[in-house]
């Protein structure tokens, strides 16, 4: 949650829904304007288990990237919220669930986050966003749309448990500008759906990652845009 002043109430979502390494993996294939498939396959989202520390478990999807390369949203897996619950204790590692195996996940990168006082947990550039690494399992890759979503367009959401259909609005701004803007979505967020894919039904390709809900619009969702997903892939 995120109020037009936030701080502790966000901590609540992220806790029902940054440390990076310097490893880099190569940048994702891009949906071509003019590719159209039968929508994307359910085979593209995994459960995640992250929380970083123990007693700070949290749930949440990632989206396949394919050859064991793992999207999601940075505030599961790194240290922000086992700090502002003020866990203790040796790091642990993400868990994937995908294709029916339990797989470790190695933090790769994720996006800066650091907490405004007065307002709460931020991303620079808007990028609550990490990008994880399992051993291979054989599935489908997302592919990052070229931009977007736009305002009134159609998106499919896969979540944990359901596809969910929607309508996308604009995008809205941080407080700061350095903290970018995220894209609204006229969808409410359930536990557990941080880190979901939000996908062009038509093309298959991947218009956002589900981050955080609004606390004076609890029926919006905020996702990561397709064009910030590129730019944190190819950073």
């Amino acid at each position: 949650m995120r109020p037009g002043g936030r701080g502790a109430a966000l901590v609540l979502v992220l806790a029902l829904a940054a440390c990076a390494s310097a490893d880099h993996a190569p940048p994702r294939p891009v949906a071509e304007p003019g590719d159209r498939g039968s929508g994307p396959p359910d085979a593209l989202r995994a459960e995640l288990e992250g929380g970083r520390a123990p007693g700070c478990g949290l749930r949440g999807v990632a989206v396949s990237l394919g050859d064991g390369l793992f999207l999601t949203a940075a505030h599961l897996v790194d240290d922000l919220v086992p700090r502002l619950r003020q866990c203790a204790g040796a790091p642990v590692d993400p868990v994937i669930r995908y294709a029916g195996r339990r797989l470790t996940a190695r933090l790769l990168r994720a996006g800066e986050g650091h907490v405004e006082p007065g307002i709460g947990p931020l991303y620079r550039r808007g990028e609550d966003l990490a990008l994880l690494r399992t051993a291979a399992v054989p599935g489908p890759a997302a592919r990052p749309c070229e931009d977007g979503p736009a305002p009134g367009q159609a998106v499919l959401v896969l979540t944990a448990g359901q596809r969910r259909a929607g309508l996308a609005g604009g995008l809205v701004p941080e407080h700061l500008d350095r903290d970018g803007a995220y894209a609204d979505l006229a969808i409410p967020l359930l536990e557990g759906d941080s880190g979901a894919g939000v996908f062009d039904p038509e093309r298959g390709c991947l218009l956002g990652v589900v981050s955080h809900r609004p606390d004076a619009e609890p029926d919006r969702t905020r996702i990561v845009p397709a064009g910030t997903i590129r730019a944190f892939l190819h950073g």
